[in-house]
């Protein structure tokens, strides 16, 4: 089993800090959020990623995939240009591919929406996985917003050809739409490139959209059970925390980051077996 962990709770740390920190918890790989660190803004220049490159696998650690904070509703030429200098950091880095949202980010029913414009938006995608498959990289995008279900992305990706295009299975937010998680699997199959790993359980409060994330095993999602099916199906790929501290009031409350995202190690292992 390959572990990750997405670097949203290491804001205020620095880079030497973060992958030595990771190193010793026993994590194999970093998953970068993009222009969220001073060191991952994507406009520092190619030789500060090479010294990062050089200097992960001093540590025993990878870089699995980057997170951009890219999130479309229609055609974005402005995205392009982000996604394409961060595929170019993916090649010097070794990811896999560049996370991308699509969608509405709403957490109540009060929030406002933008009408999705879908031939615009199917544009900028094939544009986006051309543009992908030029550097050997993919397109990933996340299980997320009016896209969280394997419905929703079933019926995108069975409306246009998308070669270099795959999916990031966040393991709760189909969930919060009432998808089960047999089901997600099961729509998305042959897709699935990478898993974020939360937990959580709804909000007492029906003008929620989203649940209330907890710490591993202390929610909802059956992050066993769908480890289970994932490795019958034959994913390989990494399953990657991602500990949300850094905007979830929730989280911040508890006050435990270093001891859950030290815990997720033995966790994941646990429930491998």
């Amino acid at each position: 089993m390959k572990l990750a962990i997405s670097t949203l709770p290491f804001k205020e740390w620095s880079v030497e800090k973060t992958v030595q920190f990771c190193q010793e918890c026993g994590y194999d790989a970093l998953e970068i959020r993009m222009d969220f660190h001073p060191w991952s803004d994507s406009s520092l220049p190619n030789e500060h990623y090479n010294e990062l490159a050089k200097l992960l696998p001093m540590h025993r650690l990878c870089v699995c995939g980057l997170g951009s904070g890219i999130v479309l509703t229609e055609y974005n030429e402005d995205a392009l240009c982000v996604l394409r200098r961060q595929l170019e950091l993916a090649g010097i880095l070794g990811a896999s591919g560049v996370r991308i949202m699509l969608g509405n980010i709403r957490r109540c029913v009060s929030d406002s929406e933008k009408t999705i414009h879908w031939e615009g938006l199917v544009h900028w995608l094939q544009v986006a996985d051309a543009l992908a498959g030029s550097f050997g990289k993919q397109v990933w995008i996340e299980t997320h917003n009016e896209f969280a279900t394997g419905k929703a992305l079933h019926d995108l990706f069975a409306q246009t050809k998308l070669p270099h295009t795959a999916v990031i299975w966040d393991l709760m937010h189909p969930l919060e739409q009432e998808e089960p998680i047999e089901q997600t699997l099961s729509l998305l199959q042959g897709r699935i490139a990478h898993i974020h790993v939360k937990d959580g359980l709804p909000w007492n409060d029906p003008k929620k959209l989203i649940w209330k994330y907890t710490p591993l095993g202390e929610g909802r999602v059956p992050i066993e059970h769908a480890v289970r099916l994932l490795r019958q199906s034959g994913y390989n790929g990494y399953y990657s925390l991602e500990w949300e501290s850094a905007w979830r009031k929730e989280l911040l409350q508890l006050n435990r980051d270093e001891e859950c995202i030290i815990s997720f190690i033995d966790f994941m292992h646990s429930i491998n077996k």
